[in-house]
């Protein structure tokens, strides 16, 4: 059984027509929610042998996740170092 994140393709339901692709989003008992490649979703209730997983989404790098917070956290330093630089000031010109 699939899940969520597995990129799956659903055989066709008519002769000639092209299987479709698509990612699961959520899983609840048999039912599968799939964002399609054509960005519709449904809900379905597989049948045997109508759903093959065929890989997995690409999990994003924390690196790009991470790096507003780098970058804030960088911020919020340097705002820091001004405030201690000029509240020296204001004591040595005292």
């Amino acid at each position: 059984m699939p899940v969520v994140g597995d990129r799956v393709r659903f055989a066709s339901r008519k002769v000639d027509e092209a299987p479709r692709e698509g990612v699961v989003t959520g899983v609840i008992g048999q039912l599968l929610r799939i964002k399609w490649s054509t960005g519709e979703e449904s809900t379905v209730i597989p049948g045997p042998g109508a759903v093959a997983v065929i890989g997995k989404v690409k999990a994003s790098s924390g690196k790009k996740a991470t790096a507003p917070a780098k970058a804030a956290k960088a911020t919020q330093s340097a705002k820091k170092a001004k405030q201690t630089a000029k509240e020296s000031t204001k004591r040595s010109t005292r």
